[in-house]
């Protein structure tokens, strides 16, 4: 791992818009570049994270949509993240992106504990992500962090005869005494 890195982990403001669809842009293309059908990559970015969309979405309408956080630094963006609850003490993270030259410095799980953090606020006792099955990144970073995988899916957006899938991967969140 990296030296820790001085970002700044808070809610996202709709003037982190222009910064939160930049990073997510730039991060998805260099993650799924080599492992998803171009077409597929540019159509997710497209539908996700054009910089009107992120603008609304900065704003939290619980517990559908928690709201966008950053990770910033300088004034700069260098991640995003955002969850929503969705259902009785169900949590799920539906993003989380880093500048893809931001990796390994610790920025990734601050993303992750401030969304956590939000859940359990809004009552979650667990937590789900969906993981691109082949992200030889996003896999070994969630199974450090607790999560196992449960199931396979079909990859969200994608058409049945795609053969894409997700990994559905699920850790408890519940208060401990070792948690914060």
């Amino acid at each position: 791992m990296g030296e820790p890195t001085a970002a700044t982990v808070r809610p996202a403001t709709p003037s982190d818009a222009p910064g939160i669809a930049d990073v997510c842009t730039r991060a998805y293309r260099a993650t799924y570049r080599d492992l998803l059908p171009e077409t597929f990559v540019e159509d997710v970015i497209d539908r996700f994270y054009g910089e009107t969309r992120v603008r609304s979405e900065t704003v939290p309408a619980p517990p559908h949509w928690l709201g966008y956080v950053v990770a910033e630094e300088t004034g700069t963006v260098v991640g995003a993240a955002g969850g929503a609850v969705t259902g009785v003490g169900v949590g799920e993270l539906y993003v989380l992106y880093l500048d893809p030259g931001r990796r390994g410095e610790g920025i990734g799980t601050r993303l992750l504990d401030h969304v956590t953090g939000q859940l359990r606020a809004h009552g979650a006792t667990e937590m789900w992500v969906s993981v691109a099955e082949g992200n030889d990144l996003g896999v070994p970073f969630y199974r450090a962090r607790g999560f196992v995988e449960r199931d396979r899916v079909p990859m969200h957006t994608s058409a049945a005869d795609d053969d894409l899938w997700s990994l559905r991967m699920h850790r408890g969140i519940a208060r401990s005494s070792r948690q914060s």
